[in-house]
């Protein structure tokens, strides 16, 4: 069993991906800016709230995770043309936020979720893993495709495992409104007409979102690392079979076509078979079967709520410090505090010219230095042999004063000037803010 952390866990697929994780013996942690709406009633998970772009607050996330699911996203292809920043900072920049934040927690492996629109402009008919992909027209497959290549650039500099998961085009229960089956069953149920852009004859490998998110419980396999995977069906779907699908379903639905839109997905047969080969995977479930248990759930859920219920209770954590940064902010502090009470004695007595100078001088270096490298230090791994070297080298400066004589000085000195000591006390809160703020800056 492994500990793994789901980001987007309370949406369409990552609800599902947080299910078949269960099922498999696996620990899921939900990571999303809003609980599910799907798990209720005793089943929630582990959940903790948070942006994908908050590398702190992700990294916090992930302290004791062995893999991360990367499911968050901006999904819908229309509202990423509507909103084309917002939406490159999630795809693109949440990407490099979450490899960046399982970097520095130590997680082993990243699962990240593309699609199979990266096809979108191939000049092939036929298209597998191994395919040469040509640059894209639609945003969302640039900042999809991006986050592939930021995969790979975090194994080949840090060497963080990955593996790619190209979804076939998602359905069934849960999903988003303003995907296409839910659309039409919801214009079926109104009683409107299914529009069909470019005569709804474009072909899409859909896959039922149960098998989906079943697929990406395989991508943790020691074989998935390194490698990437078409999650498809086997069938060739049109809109148009979708159309006549959910007529047959509701009866008597009238069809309409419209003019195609840009950079739609162009319909080449995406081939799965290094899915099922490598990982045993493959869609089970037959599309029609498909539809027909998302029409049942979605009929269901609307007798009760407008998308399911809402939950009554809910285990939420919030971010906070883990064990980690509390023990290096303040040893920080400690450390801080100390250079800060040195610059004080320095300054405030000028003795630069006198026995005690080089001294001081000494400790004030040894310090600074310390202040410097404990930024650099993995504090999720090498935290104790930092506080060893930190203890050491402290020790040492304390014998080297006692050394010189300096200690009985320094009681002479508080004992006669208050002034001095609120120097120094501010001394200490002044430098250990800096030495803590440089730290984590440096982290």
């Amino acid at each position: 069993m492994s500990r793994v952390l789901v980001t987007g866990g309370a949406g369409f697929i990552g609800s599902h991906v947080v299910d078949k994780l269960r099922d498999a013996g696996h620990e899921p942690v939900l990571y999303d800016v809003r609980p599910s709406p799907f798990h209720v009633n005793g089943n929630t998970p582990d959940t903790i709230l948070g942006s994908i772009l908050d590398i702190p607050a992700l990294t916090r996330a992930m302290r004791g995770c062995d893999a991360v699911m990367h499911l968050a996203a901006a999904a819908d292809v229309g509202e990423v043309e509507k909103a084309p920043v917002h939406s490159e900072e999630l795809n693109a920049r949440g990407t490099v936020s979450v490899l960046q934040a399982a970097r520095e927690a130590g997680v082993k492996r990243v699962v990240y979720a593309s699609t199979i629109w990266v096809y979108s402009d191939v000049d092939a008919d036929h298209v597998d893993e191994d395919t040469p992909l040509s640059p894209p027209a639609h945003l969302y497959t640039a900042t999809k495709l991006a986050g592939e290549l930021y995969c790979k650039s975090y194994a080949e500099l840090y060497g963080l495992e990955y593996s790619i998961m190209r979804f076939g085009i998602p359905y069934g229960p849960r999903a988003r409104p303003a995907a296409v089956i839910p659309m039409f069953v919801n214009k079926a149920l109104a009683g409107e007409p299914l529009t069909l852009a470019g005569g709804g004859l474009q072909t899409r490998r859909f896959v039922y979102v149960e098998d989906l998110a079943a697929g990406c419980v395989r991508g943790l396999e020691p074989r998935a690392a390194g490698r990437t995977y078409n999650l498809v069906s086997s069938e060739d779907t049109s809109i148009r079979d979708i159309a006549d699908e959910v007529k047959a379903i509701f009866g008597d639905v009238e069809i309409v076509t419209t003019e195609g839109r840009a950079g739609d997905f162009k319909g080449a047969e995406v081939s799965g078979r290094r899915a099922e080969e490598e990982l045993g995977w493959r869609a089970e479930t037959p599309f029609a079967e498909g539809v027909r248990r998302y029409v049942d759930w979605h009929v269901k859920a609307a007798a009760t709520t407008d998308q399911a219920p809402a939950p009554a209770r809910r285990r939420v954590h919030i971010p906070h410090p883990d064990r980690a940064t509390i023990v290096r902010d303040a040893t920080l502090a400690a450390v801080g505090g100390a250079a800060g009470v040195t610059i004080g004695l320095a300054a405030h007595f000028h003795r630069f010219a006198d026995k005690d100078s080089p001294t001081l001088l000494t400790l004030f270096a040894m310090l600074a230095v310390i202040v410097v490298l404990m930024g650099r230090v993995d504090w999720a791994r090498r935290a104790g042999d930092a506080v060893i070297v930190i203890v050491t080298m402290l020790a040492g400066a304390a014998m080297l004063l006692l050394g010189v004589g300096v200690g009985p000085w320094l009681v002479h000195v508080t004992r006669h000037n208050a002034g001095f000591l609120l120097f120094a006390l501010g001394g200490i809160a002044l430098g250990g803010g800096v030495a803590t703020r440089l730290a984590r800056a440096s982290a």
